[in-house]
């Protein structure tokens, strides 16, 4: 066999190996496609790539079986490098709306439709955010990307579990709120609120009817609770 020959067989074997590294990242590039999609392109990521692919430029021209591989090498480094950053976008996107959903909707109202959301979910987000966040440096990127495929493929899993119950979720929420209406608590509020209105009436206006004063004093009090439950409604969807 010829040097060339073995030049361009040595190109064809690193090359099959760099290929089936990027086949075992590339479904996070289109997993950040899916969840990134509104945000934009991920600008680090996307700059690793670049990376690679002028790695892999470069050892195109190298006569050198050493500085070949060198250059192959570096090329797949920069291919979990981009794999990494997209790894922590889609951790960091899932665990915005898995814990965005406690200021939309009450925790009970969760628990009432999933009750792994206390016990599983949250500790398990918890954890997770804590551990993406307090990564200052990478010892093994190959070990670090493994490791977050399988924790996106749990995020993943619970956020897609929330979305599918959240009708069921929003509707156990206006549940508690129409219930909420007839606790003592709040029909002790709505009277008192009620007379205030009725004595401020009687003072202001003393010359009109008491029960006029009362109907007023009513419609008052019920509109304003009917706004605020409006506006409660508007800002359940998430």
């Amino acid at each position: 066999m010829t040097e060339g020959n073995e030049r361009e067989m040595l190109i064809c074997n690193e090359l099959t190996k760099l290929s089936e590294t990027y086949k075992s990242v590339k479904h996070i590039f289109l997993l950040v496609e899916y969840y990134n999609g509104n945000r934009g392109i991920v600008v680090s990521s996307i700059n690793e790539l670049r990376s690679a692919f002028d790695h892999v430029m470069r050892a195109m021209t190298k006569m050198d079986k050493s500085e070949l591989e060198d250059e192959i090498s570096s090329a797949e480094k920069h291919l979990f490098r981009a794999a990494y950053d997209a790894c922590e976008v889609i951790i960091l996107d899932r665990l915005d709306y898995i814990e965005r959903l406690k200021s939309k909707v009450s925790i009970k109202a969760i628990n009432k439709v999933y009750p792994e959301y206390a016990t599983e979910v949250l500790p398990f987000a918890a954890k997770l955010k804590k551990d993406v966040v307090g990564v200052r440096q990478i010892d093994n990127l190959r070990e670090r990307v493994n490791q977050y495929e399988e924790q996106i493929n749990k995020i993943i899993d619970y956020s897609e579990n929330l979305e599918v119950l959240m009708p069921a979720i929003v509707k156990e929420k206006d549940k508690e709120d129409v219930e909420s209406l007839f606790s003592p608590t709040f029909v002790t509020i709505i009277v008192g609120s009620v007379l205030v209105v009725i004595s401020i009436l009687s003072y202001l206006f003393p010359q009109i009817p008491s029960v006029w004063q009362f109907l007023v004093g009513v419609m008052v009090v019920g509109g304003t609770v009917f706004y605020h439950l409006k506006k409660r409604k508007r800002g359940d969807h998430v």
